[in-house]
């Protein structure tokens, strides 16, 4: 399973899209565990760890903005940063089924 999803990004980053996307998540991420490590005074571990939890919608409750401007921010980073990461999976997961159709296809 893995070796599986390792294939994938491998394959994946190959692709100027691809990489495009894998990039932008990993700046959006970095861009969360930044602002919230800076002006929530949170760990790095923390602040990623918030900034997981929300982007992928998962929103625990046991960490949350206190301050004016980090609210501020989540409203347009959650806005940002959800669409973004669901539209990666979304490339991810539709690479993927194809090439199990192609694959199945390919050996019937």
């Amino acid at each position: 399973m893995i070796r599986a999803l390792l294939r994938t990004f491998r394959e994946v980053w190959i692709e100027p899209a691809g990489r495009g996307l894998i990039l932008g998540a990993a700046i959006i991420v970095a861009t969360g565990t930044v602002f919230y490590t800076v002006v929530e005074d949170w760990s790095v571990i923390d602040a990623l760890y918030f900034t997981v939890v929300t982007l992928t919608t998962i929103g625990y409750g046991d960490l949350h903005p206190t301050t004016d401007l980090s609210k501020i921010f989540t409203v347009f980073f959650v806005f940002a940063g959800v669409s973004f990461i669901l539209g990666f999976l979304n490339f991810i997961v539709a690479r993927t089924v194809r090439e199990r159709v192609e694959r199945k296809r390919g050996g019937g």
